[in-house]
């Protein structure tokens, strides 16, 4: 009948029956490896900005309404660095409302990321308050 192993032992035949099936885990590791390389790529400098923006944007509120600035100089500071960090900001999505006791800075947009598969529509907004003293 068939051969007897010891145990602790492989039969060579069974061995040789599972050649090669390392090589193929082998290549959908490296391939969703890739994948996820290529997508943190296109992804993550879009988000660095995104959070960079946002601290600029709370900064701003929070000084504009201490320094009593008019609402033409801030705009034009956010929509500046929006400008240097690539952010998509148009003007009309740029919304600022100063009230007798705050600041208010509303700023939203959205970018497209091409995944080549894909389009991912990254969406930001951020409100950000600042009492006036």
């Amino acid at each position: 009948m068939g051969r007897t192993v010891a145990p602790g032992e492989r039969d060579v035949a069974t061995i040789r029956d599972q050649r090669g099936e390392g090589r193929i885990g082998l290549l959908v590791s490296l391939v969703l490896l890739a994948v996820g390389v290529f997508v943190g790529v296109k992804i993550i400098p879009v988000r660095i900005n995104a959070y960079e923006f946002g601290d600029f944007i709370t900064e701003e509120c929070r000084y504009a309404a201490v320094r009593n600035q008019s609402g033409g100089d801030v705009t034009k500071r956010i929509l500046d660095k929006a400008v240097e960090l690539d952010i998509p900001l148009k003007k009309k999505d740029l919304v600022l409302q100063r009230t007798a006791n705050e600041m208010i800075i509303t700023a939203s947009y959205e970018l497209p990321i091409d995944l080549k598969v894909t389009v991912y529509n990254y969406k930001f907004y951020r409100r950000e308050k600042a009492p006036i003293f």
